[in-house]
C-alpha cells in the first residue's frame, strides 16, 4: 500500500513538471458539437423528418395501452375466446410499438453518426486553428479534468469558430 502511495506522488509530481513550461488548455469535444449552430439546425432537422414516424410510433402505443386497458377489465368477465383474442391485439400493437420504436431509434443513431462524421472535419479544423493561434501545446479532454479554471476552457471559442466555418 505503501508503495502505491509514493509512485502516485512521484507520478503526480512528475506530471507537474512536464506540464509546468506548457500551454495547457481544456477541451469539450461533445459539448463543443452540440452547442453549436449546425448541432441545432441539426436537431432541427431531426424533428421534421422524423415527425410523421413519432405521431406513428405515439399512435401505436396508445394504441397498446387501449388493449391492455381492455384486457384487464374484461379479465374475469369476457369468455377465454374473447380474452385470448384481447391478448393477442395487445401482443400485436406491443410488437408493432416496439418494431418500430427500435427502427425509429437505429436510423435517429445513423443520422447523428453521419452528423458527427460530416463536423469532425470542422471541428478539427476549429481545434488546429486555435492550437496555432494561441501556441497550444496540450489539450485535454474536459470529462478527464477534476478541475481547470474558466481561462483554460477554450469550448467556447471552439463552438463560436465551428458556427463559423
Amino acid at each position: 500500500m505503501k508503495l502505491r502511495t509514493f509512485l502516485f506522488c512521484v507520478l503526480i509530481f512528475a506530471s507537474q513538471s512536464v506540464f509546468a513550461d506548457k500551454v495547457v488548455r481544456v477541451l469539450g469535444i461533445q459539448e463543443a458539437l452540440l452547442s453549436s449552430q449546425a448541432a441545432g439546425d441539426f436537431r432541427a432537422q431531426l424533428e421534421r423528418e422524423f415527425s410523421a414516424d413519432e405521431s406513428t410510433l405515439n399512435n401505436l402505443e396508445r394504441q397498446a395501452v387501449a388493449a391492455r386497458d381492455r384486457l384487464e377489465q374484461n379479465r374475469g368477465l369476457a369468455s377465454e375466446e374473447e380474452f385470448q383474442q384481447l391478448g393477442m391485439q395487445f401482443e400485436k400493437a406491443y410488437v408493432e410499438y416496439q418494431t418500430l420504436a427500435e427502427e425509429l431509434s437505429q436510423r435517429r443513431m445513423q443520422r447523428e453518426e453521419e452528423f458527427l462524421a460530416q463536423m469532425r472535419p470542422k471541428l478539427d479544423q476549429a481545434i488546429k486553428t486555435l492550437i496555432e493561434s494561441e501556441n497550444i501545446e496540450v489539450i485535454v479532454a474536459k470529462q478527464a479534468t477534476v478541475y481547470s479554471s474558466d481561462s483554460v476552457d477554450i469550448t467556447p471559442r471552439v463552438i463560436e469558430l465551428l458556427n463559423q466555418l
